[in-house]
């Protein structure tokens, strides 16, 4: 049976030939490396629900919500894959977690930008190339 570590190095080979580039299947297995392989990675995919995932996306739920959203994606693809393949059964864990609202809201940080009127733009555009200039000094 295999583990949930090997069902996602083999999502990534499979879908490789669909990407851009190769980049995205190391986004897709680097984000699984560094927040589930550690403490799911090595379980067989049929034993993993909705406890296994919690402990996966909970700790970065709120502090880095971009990042656990696509976490729990990926998360949802390999369980997919795993279902289609019939090495999993049941429903996948992230429907019944997204299903259930198990995971708080989380309201989207606004990133402020200055208001700069028409006429100020040629004066910052020749500043932030003085400044550019004077850096690579």
């Amino acid at each position: 049976m295999p583990n949930f570590e090997e069902v996602a190095q083999q999502v990534r080979m499979d879908r490789m030939p669909t990407w851009k580039n190769a980049k995205h299947g190391q986004q897709l297995i680097n984000t699984l490396r560094d927040y589930a392989f550690l403490k799911i990675g090595r379980m067989p995919i049929k034993n993993i629900d909705q406890p296994e995932v919690m402990m996966c996306l909970a700790p970065i739920w709120t502090e880095k919500y971009e990042t656990a959203t696509r976490l729990a994606q990926r998360i949802k693809t390999v369980s997919d894959v795993a279902g289609s393949k019939r090495v999993r059964s049941g429903e996948n864990p992230l429907t019944a977690i997204q299903d259930t609202q198990l995971l708080p809201k989380v309201k989207a940080k606004t990133k402020q930008h200055i208001i700069l009127h028409w006429p100020d733009a040629s004066t910052f555009c020749r500043f932030q190339n003085a400044l550019q200039w004077r850096q690579k000094r």
